[in-house]
């Protein structure tokens, strides 16, 4: 499930060096507590036996947010992706050019400020492991996580041949069901 909305301004123009400033109040933001989980969501935290967390607040908050009492495994290993940012004074841009810039040069091997790609994509792997490995011990496991994390995860899963009904969530409280090739 990918967290709630995050409580942080928006509708920003910022250069390079003040979009770096950003990601880190991003990254501490919690979730904007006038955006309420759907009932779905909530529902769907409730039936399962096991939760696992980032430890950004977002996604913390989340899970507090959805009903969850105790998160099981909260871990830094589970955060999201990181993106770099430079310390350009110019361009002034409007901040949602920003995330899309850095992620598109950040494919191609730009990361100042920030892990690898391939070392993020790496850590997206031994998350869909750990993820895999705790669904084989527990049964049901809820991953409050992150979009472009989410995303990686999802696509290792499905290598091993987990299935899913659903794309990947890609909006705030959106998620996708997988089914582990052993209880199929």
């Amino acid at each position: 499930m990918r967290h709630g909305k995050p409580k942080i301004e928006k509708g920003l123009r910022l250069n390079a060096e003040e979009f770096g400033v950003w990601v880190k109040k991003y990254d501490a933001s919690g979730v904007d507590t006038d955006c309420f989980p759907p009932q779905l969501a909530i529902d769907q935290a409730n039936q399962t036996d096991f939760v696992v967390c980032s430890n950004l607040p977002r996604s913390l908050e989340s899970a507090e947010a959805l009903g969850i009492e105790y998160v099981d495994v909260c871990d830094s290993v589970f955060r999201e992706m990181e993106l770099p940012y430079a310390r350009w004074h110019l361009p002034i841009l409007p901040l949602i050019v920003w995330p899309l810039f850095f992620r598109l040069v950040w494919a191609f091997g730009y990361s100042a400020n920030a892990e690898s790609f391939k070392a993020a994509k790496t850590r997206a792997h031994f998350c869909a492991e750990q993820l895999n490995e705790l669904a084989s011990i527990h049964g049901t496991v809820l991953f409050v996580g992150h979009g472009s994390l989410n995303w990686f995860i999802a696509k290792y899963l499905k290598r091993k041949g987990w299935l899913c009904s659903k794309k990947s969530p890609r909006k705030y409280w959106e998620f996708s069901v997988y089914s582990s090739p052993a209880t199929q």
